[in-house]
């Protein structure tokens, strides 16, 4: 894994290419975010495929913008070998819960290849060697066991159901092995 400084940091994982999102990124982004299976666990669900161009144009801008505002942000994660955008993966400030998150959504074809796996690690990876960030959550529906499967394999420890972005959720969370 290789992390290099710019215009945001972006990382060079085996397979994968992390990188700040960008104005143009609008368009293929709606593309994934308009497929129901997608959206199914993230907040809102399904019905929001239906709103996917709107909260696209919304959320590129928003997640560019953190890089600015706080330093860092979700990467658009683009596959190596046939640079395809395959939806977003990093390190997100919450700061109504004063805390930073480990997020990922991922279209359908990089479904079952281990890409949320490998961006889950760059982005734990990039918190707390980068960012030297002290501690790290993430929260799954209760019922995305993929997901959960997936915050586990990067280390995380099962907190419990916690409310989150209007719903309930489980919480995980991981600390920094090098934090004091």
């Amino acid at each position: 894994m290789r992390f290099r400084a710019g215009d945001g940091w972006r990382v060079e994982t085996e397979r994968l290419d992390l990188r700040p999102f960008a104005a143009d990124d609008v368009d293929w982004y709606a593309a994934i975010r308009a497929k129901p299976e997608v959206v199914r666990h993230l907040p809102g669900g399904e019905p929001t495929a239906a709103r996917a161009r709107p909260i696209a144009e919304a959320t590129v801008p928003h997640f560019a913008a953190l890089w600015r505002e706080v330093g860092y942000g979700p990467w658009a994660v683009i596959e190596r070998d046939s640079g395809r955008p395959s939806g977003h993966a990093g390190v997100r400030l919450l700061s109504e819960l004063g805390e930073t998150e480990i997020l990922y959504m991922l279209d359908t074809p990089a479904w079952g290849r281990g890409y949320a796996t490998e961006a889950a690690r760059a982005a734990r990876d990039f918190a707390f060697e980068v960012l030297r960030l002290p501690r790290l959550v993430a929260y799954a529906a209760p019922e995305n066991a993929a997901s959960r499967h997936v915050l586990e394999k990067v280390g995380m420890t099962l907190e419990g159901l916690f409310p989150a972005f209007g719903l309930e959720v489980v919480r995980y969370g991981i600390a920094n092995p090098a934090a004091p």
